[in-house]
């Protein structure tokens, strides 16, 4: 059976057809402010009702013919804190994607370079290399402010797709590095609730919507496990993509800080996906990761990445 679910984004996703491009936007030009050489990376104001700014694909679609891959991906198994289409043959997604800030020896400035093993390369602002390829990418830098990028620890997060093969991805990363991760003095103890912001896309009716998100992830530390749902999807517009809640399902955490992984559902719409996340800050106060649901009928498939942290609600104790 149907449920209403299904049907209510269903219909927010066939009301916002046509609301941009299926090609990520150009970013306006950067510069030092004297017409040289670009000396840092743009990226816009916040998104609807997020911590999230734009510094790619910064309109509102993604090409339809990403909805299948969507649904590959949103079934895969993370490798870190990346989740794709392209899969092993045990279904796990093959190569992590990974963030750092580079200086463009011809331009002299700053960039993302954004790259999946041997698969792709991008650098952020600056064209992508392979035709047919759409990414979109966020940060939760404050708009406004000019840190040293290349040394300014930040986090990345997105998707891609290589929409003439089909192929679709997203990632969270974080430059320069993912610092180590020890679970010592200063780390959270019994129960911590962590929240933040999600985002990605959204496959349903034949349109493929960009969106925003609520994260909100619990995680129980004497018993190592960690869960939560995305809800409150929003284009980047900020209009309701329906009532869609994503569970993710509780999961086993090691001592050591590994990435960890688990299964996900939607309500009651028969289908099913995969969620992976790592820690973020070295104490375990900060998370960042991916996640996909895909129904079973290949009326709706989501694959987003998040971040969260512990910032604001500390820990309930024992």
């Amino acid at each position: 059976m149907r449920t209403s679910l299904t049907a209510g984004v269903l219909a927010a996703v066939v009301g916002l057809a046509g609301c941009g491009s299926s090609r990520a936007v150009d970013l306006p030009p950067i510069g030092n402010g004297n017409d040289g050489p670009p000396v840092s990376i743009a990226w816009g104001p916040r998104l609807a009702e997020s911590d999230l700014s734009a510094f790619a694909g910064a309109d509102d679609e993604f090409g339809s013919a990403v909805a299948g891959g969507l649904a590959r991906a949103a079934r895969a198994a993370p490798n870190g804190a990346s989740q794709s289409s392209l899969v092993d043959a045990e279904g796990r997604t093959a190569d992590e994607v990974l963030v750092r800030v580079v200086r463009d020896v011809d331009l002299g400035g700053l960039a993302h370079e954004i790259t999946d093993g041997a698969r792709f390369i991008v650098q952020v602002p600056f064209p992508a290399p392979r035709e047919g390829f759409a990414l979109a990418a966020f940060t939760g830098l404050i708009p406004g402010i000019e840190p040293d990028l290349s040394s300014y620890p930040h986090e990345v997060l997105g998707v891609w797709a290589w929409e003439e093969e089909g192929e679709a991805g997203a990632f969270w990363s974080r430059s320069p590095s993912v610092p180590p991760v020890d679970f010592g003095p200063g780390s959270p103890t019994g129960r911590a609730v962590y929240e933040g912001d999600a985002a990605g896309v959204l496959a349903a009716a034949g349109t493929a919507t960009k969106f925003v998100a609520d994260a909100r992830l619990e995680a129980d530390f004497e018993g190592g496990t960690v869960a939560g749902a995305v809800s409150g999807f929003r284009s980047l517009a900020g209009a309701a993509l329906g009532d869609l809640s994503v569970t993710l399902g509780e999961t086993g955490f090691a001592g050591d800080g590994a990435p960890f992984a688990g299964d996900t559902t939607a309500g009651s719409t028969p289908g099913g996906g995969k969620w992976g996340g790592r820690w973020s800050d070295g104490a375990g106060r900060a998370m960042g990761g991916t996640f996909g649901f895909a129904a079973d009928d290949s009326s709706l498939a989501v694959l987003g990445a998040f971040t969260a942290c512990a910032c604001a609600s500390g820990t309930t104790g024992k």
